[in-house]
């Protein structure tokens, strides 16, 4: 697959790039240290808003290279998920409640992770 077919299919080739990316387990952050793309190019490569056909083939090619794959390896990866409809754990507390404080914790600790993917 050529360059000129990526760039016309854009938004596939983004959907393809964030599969990729979540199957090989980078984080946006790991994955744009790896390749040397500031975060708001990966976004707009990602989300297929990249107009400057110049800057999309720069990128991608920083891409392929520093992953060592071509652009067909990426246009036929596929993410294999299992799915799991429940896990028990024979160690599991019956009616388990949290106290008040655990309860704020948790809270908190939500309200960072929300935060995260926001600026990450």
């Amino acid at each position: 697959m050529r360059f000129d077919e990526l760039f016309e299919m854009r938004k596939l080739t983004g959907i393809k790039l964030k599969d990729y990316i979540s199957g090989n387990g980078f984080s946006k952050v790991s994955f744009c240290k790896k390749t040397e793309i500031s975060r708001p190019t990966l976004d707009k490569i990602l989300n297929g808003e990249t107009d400057s056909k110049s800057s999309f083939d720069k990128h991608l090619n920083k891409i392929f290279t520093s992953l060592g794959i071509g652009p067909d390896t990426l246009m036929e990866f596929s993410t294999k998920t299992q799915s799991v409809d429940a896990m028990y754990s024979q160690k599991a507390l019956i009616n388990y409640q949290m106290n008040d404080k655990a309860k704020m914790e948790y809270d908190l600790l939500q309200d960072i992770l929300n935060l995260c993917s926001v600026y990450y």
